[in-house]
């Protein structure tokens, strides 16, 4: 199939269109990531935006085949200190494995309430790595026998997020 271009618009059209493309906007939509994080870390806003999930096939093999891990009452975070394609210092991503909970229903809740005690408390790692100038991957996983509350998992991953603090130089 041909592509065809009137003589008013053609490939250099494409270039100056005011939408960005994958192969013009990787300088501009890193700098604007960049300016973003430093604004959330200034206003200390608490998200957990779609660049800060850890999401790469390649990057979750690598973490389970070299990382370490910290573990505290039922939850686990595999770590591993790489540099990763994204401007946040750490890429997280949550897991609860279907063996120890058959329904969808309390997987998903333990992983909300993961995600949420992480978004509230993960300024304590960030400034960690920003001033040792590392990234990281983490993976936290919950292989305890009940649905935790909020207070346990928050006691536990701030427990664990302590433990990895002391390991980041």
């Amino acid at each position: 199939m041909e592509e065809k271009f009137s003589h008013a618009e053609g490939p250099e059209a494409v270039k100056n269109s005011p939408y960005q493309t994958k192969e013009g906007s990787s300088n501009s939509l890193k700098t604007k990531a960049f300016a973003e994080f430093n604004h959330e870390l200034a206003k200390g806003k608490n998200t957990f935006c779609r660049d800060e999930k850890l999401k790469s096939r390649k990057l979750i093999e690598h973490l389970f085949k070299e990382g370490k891990s910290v573990s505290k009452d039922g939850f686990t975070l595999v770590y591993l200190i790489l540099p990763i394609s994204s401007f946040y210092p750490a890429q997280a991503a949550f897991s609860v494995p279907k063996r120890n909970f058959k329904r969808a229903v309390d997987r998903n809740r333990i992983k909300r309430l993961m995600r949420e005690v992480y978004r509230l408390n993960k300024s304590a790692v960030y400034e960690k790595l920003v001033t040792a100038k590392k990234q990281m991957a983490l993976m936290w996983i919950y292989k305890g026998k009940g649905v935790p509350n909020y207070t346990s998992t928050q006691k536990a991953m701030l427990q664990c997020v302590e433990k990895l603090n002391r390991i980041i130089k």
